[in-house]
């Protein structure tokens, strides 16, 4: 279903392997990178617990984040994906993204949102696209905005507040024909 690798012109995607725990201890041990995710578990078993949920989500056809990497250089940078979502008993695909804060404001997660965003409409997943954000985390917001989404509702998910954005097949053939 996802692409095992694809890239844009600064970014390239692939499936997180085993090796990528350092790159997500790194993620996991910065309180505010991980501010909204609300983890329970120290760094290493977030990073261990998480890796592992990628590996089953590949799988059993689910999505999954995806390492983006520098397409010049290789350095890990972040995580990017479709994951597939119950939200409110319906299911939904998510555009989900989490980068390293070292990397914020660089417009990385834009661009690999809109990629995302671009591979589940071009193959026909979903008519519609979510990204499930806390109402206090204002930077992934503004990511969303850019990728077209606009907030649709807000609602319990996993026992926390989230804003629920979307994008819908149509709003996106326009923002693809206006461009």
């Amino acid at each position: 279903m996802l692409p095992e690798h694809f890239s844009t012109t600064r970014l390239r995607f692939r499936q997180l392997k085993p090796a990528d725990k350092t790159h997500l201890l790194e993620f996991f041990s910065d309180p505010v990178a991980t501010e909204f995710l609300f983890l329970q578990t120290l760094p290493e078993a977030s990073a261990d617990t998480w890796l592992n949920r990628q590996l089953n989500r590949y799988k059993n056809n689910t999505g999954g984040l995806h390492a983006v990497e520098l397409a010049d250089s290789g350095e890990f940078v972040g995580q990017c994906g479709l994951l597939y979502q119950w939200v409110d008993g319906i299911p939904k695909w998510e555009v989900s993204y989490h980068f390293l804060r070292r990397f914020w404001g660089q417009g990385y997660a834009t661009e690999a949102a809109v990629a995302f965003r671009d591979f589940g409409f071009e193959n026909e997943m979903a008519e519609t696209l979510i990204s499930l954000i806390h109402p206090e985390n204002f930077r992934s917001q503004a990511v969303a905005r850019r990728n077209g989404m606009a907030p649709w509702k807000e609602t319990i998910w996993r026992g926390h507040p989230v804003i629920v954005f979307r994008i819908r097949r149509e709003e996106w053939d326009r923002l693809k024909s206006s461009t």
